[in-house]
């Protein structure tokens, strides 16, 4: 049905009309106006929406001189923006795991230059710094970006067995040792200066690095956050925290960070209190999914949706969460809601442009002008939809990846 929302249609219209314009580039106003109408394409096959996912991370990375992954591509100006540390880390593992299932060894190189553009940005303390890096910004350490960073470091280490990702990891897991409070939750260089249920996802990471680094240390740190996560959580499985800002309420995207920490640290440690935890909240929104696979981009206490619009992001994370916990379960339920999740974000997705920021990308929100990164394709949707697919088609029974020669060029 088309979308009812309150953004005027000067607003929905402007950016587009103003790109055409300026640039004869339609892009940004057919967005819009199938936005407008719900107007969807015709969805393909999975691998053929992984490939043409694939696609347009191997476009962002190369944006940005071939080594970290440019944050997002603006359809206004037509313009990529910068790397992105934060979420360059955890594109790693999603690079890591197309090359096995794909076999082609250009994406293992994607991936270790990802992981070296890293290195010559950790700061002295072993944190990272926030990011996207805009020039006027200052490199300041952040607990959640280091998090996700350090998640990438742990994985290019098992994929290549370099000393310099271990050191690198431990310096990173030692600082937000450090920075953590005895409680378990980070309270300083956090977003906004509050506390995240999100950082789970931090704590996720932690665990990670102390199944490789031998220090108990880490294990200790990210189990004790997962145990205050807990206590964030009341009985309708709602995690007090969730959201970026103070007051708000969260999107899908952040919630779906949350679940995910929580779910993949209890799997690790082998928690079922924790398991039990995340799926409780992944069932909540199981039932806020609608028979067309469209789930709300902002939910408030109680498991109230709260707009009209959707996160992709938000949804290609609970997809896979959905599928990764019918491969956990065996339940129809939550593979149904994942498939159902995929095939509504594959009938929003240009496979085909002559834009390599448009092919293959994925809207902040959709409709695209709505208020999460308007008129954006984010690096970071891509990376969820390429996990949800790969976890779609392995659940299926398999993936059959051809090696496209036109898919990942090497650089010289």
């Amino acid at each position: 049905m088309p979308d009812g929302s309150p953004v005027s249609l000067s607003q929905r219209l402007r950016p587009g009309l103003w790109a055409l314009r300026t640039r004869r580039d339609s892009s940004a106003l057919s967005s819009a106006v199938r936005g407008i109408f719900d107007a969807r394409r015709s969805a393909g096959s999975t691998v053929e929406h992984l490939e043409a996912t694939m696609r347009w991370l191997c476009a962002a990375q190369d944006a940005s001189g071939g080594r970290g992954v440019a944050a997002f591509y603006d359809l206004r100006t037509g313009e990529w923006g910068p790397p992105y540390p934060e979420t360059t880390g955890y594109i790693i593992s999603t690079i890591f795991e197309y090359a096995r299932l794909s076999g082609d060894r250009r994406f293992t190189e994607r991936g270790v230059r990802m992981a070296e553009w890293l290195l010559e940005l950790q700061l002295e303390s072993g944190a990272f710094p926030i990011g996207p890096l805009w020039p006027e910004w200052e490199p300041r350490p952040i607990v959640f970006d280091t998090g996700q960073i350090l998640q990438g470091l742990v994985c290019a280490l098992r994929e290549t067995g370099q000393e310099r990702y271990l050191q690198a990891a431990v310096r990173a897991g030692d600082w937000l040792v450090r920075v953590q409070d005895p409680d378990g939750c980070w309270r300083q260089f956090t977003s906004q200066g509050i506390a995240h249920a999100y950082n789970a996802r931090t704590a996720w990471a932690l665990l990670e690095l102390g199944t490789v680094s031998g220090h108990p240390r880490h294990q200790r740190a990210g189990k004790l956050n997962l145990e205050w996560t807990l206590e964030q959580q009341d009985e309708d499985g709602w995690y007090e925290g969730m959201s970026f800002w103070s007051g708000e309420n969260p999107l899908t995207h952040t919630i779906a960070y949350t679940i995910e920490g929580v779910l993949e640290g209890g799997l690790l440690l082998g928690d079922n209190k924790l398991v039990a935890s995340a799926t409780t909240a992944a069932e909540r929104l199981r039932t806020r999914l609608d028979s067309q696979g469209m789930l709300p981009g902002r939910f408030d206490r109680g498991w109230e949706p709260r707009a009209t619009w959707t996160c992709p992001t938000g949804t290609a994370q609970m997809a896979r969460l959905w599928l990764r916990l019918a491969g956990c379960t065996g339940s129809d339920l939550y593979r149904s809601a994942g498939e159902a999740a995929n095939h509504y974000l594959k009938q929003r997705q240009a496979r085909r442009s002559r834009h390599p920021g448009v092919a293959g990308g994925l809207p902040g929100s959709y409709p695209v002008y709505h208020e999460y990164e308007p008129f954006r394709h984010l690096n970071w949707a891509a990376k969820f939809f390429a996990d949800s697919l790969m976890a779609e088609a392995q659940i299926g029974g398999g993936l059959s990846v051809q090696r496209d020669p036109a898919l990942a060029p090497v650089r010289e």
